[in-house]
């Protein structure tokens, strides 16, 4: 929804829809009833918002790592078992994990 909305304020629609179907082609989308349940899981393990328990569920689900600049978030996510860093006190760490990926 944020790509669509951020390319029809930049350019004609029409054109807009054209570079969209082309990205989404790109992606692998986690379905969202899946999602959702992993997302609800979080928070209930961790008490986190229920925005934040959306990134957390993605970086779970595709073994990703997280990063930042939100502390509670970076917490949270660690709880749910999620490599995590607050980039704003742990960017050198951050930055030699994902030199060593």
């Amino acid at each position: 929804m944020e790509l669509i909305g951020q390319l029809v304020r930049r350019i004609p629609k029409n054109e807009a829809l054209v570079i969209y179907e082309e990205i989404v082609s790109k992606i692998n989308f986690i379905e969202f009833k899946v999602l959702n349940e992993t997302a609800f899981s979080i928070c209930f393990e961790t008490g986190c918002r229920a925005i934040d328990s959306y990134f957390i569920a993605t970086a779970k689900l595709t073994n990703s790592i997280l990063i930042t600049n939100d502390r509670i978030m970076a917490a949270n996510a660690r709880k749910a078992g999620v490599e995590a860093y607050y980039l704003l006190e742990e960017l050198d760490s951050a930055m030699r994990r994902v030199a060593g990926l």
